[in-house]
């Protein structure tokens, strides 16, 4: 599906495609330098978070980067539905690189941490230029039934992000350790802990609420926290894999199923969300 676009407005595209294709280019070229292949950018982190970090770039490097770049070819080509698929990847990019700065338990200056503050502030930008590129009018209709079920979703999606920590309310009491895989580097655990409990489980209530009492800027929250419940799950899914392959102390094979099942089941939330998005207009009204 594509739009009739003004100069000015595929000037806009042009530059958030460009800012996407940089992003896409950007996140290869960490994954590449790390760890996972040429190891020229070293961490200071435990055996646990190095191989979490193998995990998690291997995901990046074949599945975020490309969709990131997929995005910015819709954007190019004027398709209504790409800056909604933009909003996804930039915000997981927010997410993650949040964690590569304040994580690692530097002690001296390094550049790398200069690249991703870098990525982290392209991928805030673009985040931001995707919600404001989006349109309300390109957004397909929402039955009752539809909104309900969009809210209950994202609520039970907020009681997993929940879930995960109900289990440490006690150790605040008492003064508990941490979890074990994160005892060598607890300012990676405190930076989760502070993105996952302050800002996406009060944004994805929010966004349910803001959808049941009809606010228009939930419509478009809606396919970006559905799409970042797609990435986040998988990548912590591939972490544990790679604990796992390289025998990691902490590898939990457990986990590594509980969180490749709620990878599917999100996912198939996110095909359920964004099937009328997709849809060409003739027949979005027909799609309850």
């Amino acid at each position: 599906m594509q739009t009739s676009r003004t100069p000015n407005r595929r000037r806009s595209d042009r530059r958030l495609a460009t800012g996407l294709f940089a992003l896409a280019a950007a996140l290869a070229v960490n994954s590449l330098l790390g760890p996972l292949a040429a190891g020229v950018v070293t961490y200071p982190l435990s055996e646990t978070l190095l191989n979490q970090t193998i995990g998690l770039e291997a995901f990046t490097l074949v599945a975020v980067a490309p969709l990131t770049a997929l995005a910015g070819v819709l954007v190019l080509r004027g398709h209504a539905v790409g800056p909604v698929v933009a909003i996804p990847p930039a915000a997981y990019t927010v997410y993650m690189f949040a964690q590569y700065v304040v994580g690692p338990e530097y002690g001296t200056y390094a550049l790398v941490v200069l690249l991703h503050l870098a990525i982290f502030v392209l991928g805030g930008g673009l985040l931001v230029a995707a919600w404001t590129r989006a349109r309300q009018s390109d957004l397909p209709p929402m039955s009752p039934r539809r909104t309900r079920a969009y809210s209950v979703g994202l609520l039970l999606l907020a009681a997993f992000v929940t879930s995960r920590y109900l289990a440490t309310a006690g150790a605040f009491l008492t003064g508990g350790p941490i979890p074990a895989e994160f005892v060598d580097d607890p300012s990676m655990y405190w930076s989760i802990f502070l993105l996952d409990l302050g800002v996406v489980l009060p944004v994805t209530v929010a966004v349910a609420v803001g959808l049941r009492r009809g606010a228009p800027w939930a419509r478009t929250a809606l396919y970006g926290v559905v799409g970042w419940y797609v990435l986040v799950p998988i990548s912590v899914a591939t972490m544990g894999v790679a604990m796992v392959v390289n025998g990691d102390p902490n590898a939990a094979v457990g986990r590594v199923v509980m969180f490749a099942v709620a990878a599917l089941l999100f996912t198939a939330f996110a095909v359920y969300a964004y099937r009328p998005l997709l849809a060409p207009r003739t027949g979005r009204q027909a799609i309850r």
